[in-house]
């Protein structure tokens, strides 16, 4: 039913344009819950009732009796610590600024990602008390140490021993790395098997929330994974060879290992794997080596180049570019590991102290280490650009927030090879006298040759050059570089000139003078289903004033005339004051209709909030009064269970907006931590700091993935936590720590740093 639901849902949505607000009762206020509509009642009602029970079919509602959830990981130093941790695969691990990866877990078995399954690795013990696999032993403390792990296992087959693994992908190239040591206890035989490449990929490459299974299956070796795969022992009998229509994959052996080809079939079962025959059809290599106190046993998994690798098309092609040819260098030798693994481990660590922060809270101090991870892992060598997540939707983008954490993190020259892949690329035609009318193919709703006109950097349905732009103004306040301002002087000036054409909207010329405003164009996180139909926005009205503002400034500092900048910030500020700020209620609305009756959209989402605060469209009591509206009008999801820190930390939704659809009511760690910024721009270091470590909290603690810079948390009703480690995440996150916690602003354009440090009262030190 619910499939025939959507159907037709798609076919009604595309007939009709549904606009509505709702607002729900305040706390400290009446609210006007006016609720306008440009359909005929009938049709509203219908759409309205189909679309909430196709979205809320399987909706987990936040309610208060279901709300606790316990903290799963523990911070030890930079360490997100769990004991008997039931995850598998939760965890990706980066190491080449690839789309390769390995998915770890609370449990060690590890999964290779070449984009597409690479195969399985299990490691097992077998004593004189029995064999087991490492995931089944009784205790398991995992450690997720900022883009490595480490385990530290104990079961009765040990006796008092304990073995420790530590997990960390090659950095040159594709592959893992694993050493094992052992302490105490009697003699060990480690043993280890790998198999299962085939290259499948998924509908969003494995991660979280968006197969139609969980990670921790979706990862699970079958034994039919096995089919067509080859398997060879070398001929130094010390390394191994597993190939597949995807990749070859070398196993790289102690000397002394014992290596064998067996069947994949007898996978859950250890003993019967040592024992059975090889199966051609099903081969699963299994090797074997002493464990001794006194020694570690280094091996290693790694792709190597070959001539027939052939990917297997993504589940969704038309989302999904075609993947470049990885730089993959030639097999490693086994006395080599050692020294392979201690350069990646180096790195590591220079990565995931990019920022390291010192705190009396070391929830907070973990967190700066892993967000330096999880913005490393968006990063792609090959191309030299920011994905839009590590793990789904690795695809280049031009716009979105990624782009900032290149300077909250110190790595600005990462900005301009970013910026790099699109700023030449902007368009320069020639601009045509009148603006080309809306396609007809699309029933008017879209209007890609005036989109993708003079001005324009990108070319695809994220065109986002607003935001791009932003993150262009902001590196330039990080660095002051006036060479660099002259390079991308002209695209900036076409680009505001495009915004001027395109968005513009005249909403009064009383005694002569513009009242501008600006429509908001995949501009903000909601930019996938919100449109504003020719309205001028907050949003888009925040984001040009301040630009045109900075325009000014560098155009002084060029020795060009840039006073039509400064001429249009000071008309979009009256504007905004006059046509959106609402006196009576002391925050800025959501947006004025263009046409019709003109009505001010009253109800305005998070994002309005921190966009008007962020570009310092605000004096100090408009930016009081409207954080007061994100304190009395937006729910404040409590952040709390078993063994979660205390305090009052919370989390908020980006609106109130009903009924549910994609992008306008979700809880996303990158907007609320947007959120808590602008709290701590307004001076409210205290609500900003709850809000701030509950969506650390709440995404990097309490979620199924230590550290992770997610997209959606699980306090999302109807997504759930999904998506690990996507750029805007990391980019907002790495600005609320550095810019908002700490305070630290630069205007490199006037030689001036402000630190105004939103520390809680009770801290008595703080270092980064």
């Amino acid at each position: 039913m619910i499939r025939a639901l959507r159907r037709m849902m798609k076919r009604v949505s595309s007939r009709l344009r549904l606009r509505g607000e709702f607002q729900a009762n305040d706390r400290e206020g009446a609210s006007d819950d006016r609720t306008h509509f440009s359909l005929p009642i009938a049709s509203i009602l219908l759409s309205t009732t189909l679309l909430i029970m196709v979205h809320f079919a399987d909706a987990a509602p936040v309610l208060k009796e279901n709300i606790d959830r316990p903290l799963r990981y523990t911070p030890m130093g930079n360490h997100f610590v769990i004991v008997k941790g039931g995850e598998f695969f939760n965890r990706p691990l980066y190491g080449s600024n690839s789309p390769f990866r390995v998915d770890a877990g609370d449990k060690p078995e590890f999964s290779l990602y070449l984009r597409g399954r690479g195969g399985n690795l299990r490691l097992g013990v077998k004593t004189d008390r029995g064999a087991r696999w490492l995931h089944n032993c009784d205790r398991i403390e995992s450690h997720y140490i900022p883009g490595a792990m480490m385990y530290l296992i104990r079961d009765p087959l040990l006796g008092d021993g304990e073995i420790k693994l530590d997990v960390i992908p090659m950095h040159e190239t594709e592959g893992l790395l694993v050493r094992a040591t052992r302490s105490g206890g009697g003699a060990v035989e480690l043993i280890w098997a790998f198999g299962g490449s085939t290259g499948a990929r998924g509908a969003r490459d494995g991660d979280i929330g968006t197969e139609r299974e969980p990670v921790s299956q979706f990862f699970q070796l079958k034994p039919e994974y096995c089919e067509g795969n080859v398997a060879k022992i070398q001929n130094d009998a010390s390394t191994f060879s597993l190939t597949s229509r995807a990749a070859t994959i070398i196993g790289i052996c102690p000397p002394d290992a014992k290596i064998s080809i067996s069947s994949a079939a007898e996978w859950n079962d250890l003993s019967k794997l040592l024992e059975s025959a090889p199966n051609e059809q099903r081969p699963m290599v299994v090797s074997r080596a002493t464990l001794s106190a006194d020694a570690p046993v280094m091996l290693a998994l790694q792709r190597v180049p070959t001539r027939t690798e052939e990917l297997p098309p993504a589940t969704n092609p038309s989302t999904r570019p075609a993947p470049a040819p990885p730089k993959l260098l030639p097999q490693y030798q086994f006395a080599e590991l050692q020294s392979v693994f201690d350069g990646a481990m180096k790195r590591r660590e220079q990565i995931a102290s990019w920022i390291t922060v010192d705190t009396p809270d070391p929830y907070i101090n973990a967190a700066a280490a892993a967000v330096c991870i999880a913005a490393d892992g968006t990063w792609d060598g090959s191309d030299n650009a920011i994905m839009h997540g590590a793990v789904a939707w690795r695809s280049k983008l031009l716009g979105w927030r990624g782009a900032y954490w290149c300077d909250a993190l110190g790595q600005h020259e990462k900005l301009r090879q970013h910026l790099g892949n699109f700023i030449p690329k902007q368009n320069v035609d020639p601009i045509p006298p009148l603006l080309p009318t809306a396609e007809e193919s699309a029933n008017l709703s879209r209007n890609e040759t005036a989109l993708h006109s003079n001005g324009a950097m990108s070319f695809g349905h994220y065109d986002m050059n607003l935001v791009a732009i932003d993150a262009l103004f902001r590196h330039i306040m990080w660095t002051g570089d006036l060479e660099y301002v002259r390079e991308v002087w002209p695209a900036i000036e076409r680009h505001l000139a495009w915004e001027r054409r395109l968005f513009r909207r005249p909403f009064g010329n009383e005694g002569g003078v513009d009242e501008p405003l600006y429509e908001a164009y995949a501009a903000n996180w909601a930019s996938d289903d919100v449109g504003y139909n020719g309205g001028g926005t907050t949003v888009g009205s925040s984001y040009n004033y301040l630009h045109n503002r900075l325009a000014a400034r560098l155009a002084a500092k060029l020795g060009v005339d840039g006073s039509k900048y400064d001429r249009e910030a000071d008309l979009i500020r009256a504007a905004m004051n006059k046509h959106l700020w609402l006196t009576d209620r002391g925050w800025f609305a959501e947006w004025k209709d263009l046409l019709g009756l003109g009505l001010v959209h009253a109800n305005p989402a998070l994002w309005s909030y921190y966009h008007a605060m962020d570009s310092q469209t605000m004096d100090e009591k408009q930016a009081w009064q409207m954080s007061r509206f994100i304190d009395t009008q937006l729910p404040r999801i409590p952040v709390r269970g078993p063994n979660v820190p205390a305090g009052e930390w919370f989390t908020l939704p980006t609106t109130t907006w009903m009924p549910h659809a994609w992008s306008t009511n979700n809880v996303v760690m990158a907007e609320a931590s947007h959120g808590a910024l602008a709290y701590f721009q307004a001076g409210r270091s205290d609500v900003a700091f709850r809000l701030f470590k509950g969506c650390v909290l709440d995404s990097m603690f309490m979620g199924l993935c230590p550290g992770n810079a997610g997209m959606c948390t699980p306090l999302d009703m109807l997504r759930g936590e999904r998506q690990r480690d996507f750029a805007d995440a990391a980019g907002v996150v790495s600005r609320t720590m550095v810019e908002g916690l700490f305070g630290i602003r630069p205007d490199a354009l006037a030689g001036e740093l402000t630190i105004a440090p939103g520390f809680p009262a009770e801290w008595e030190r703080a270092s980064i």
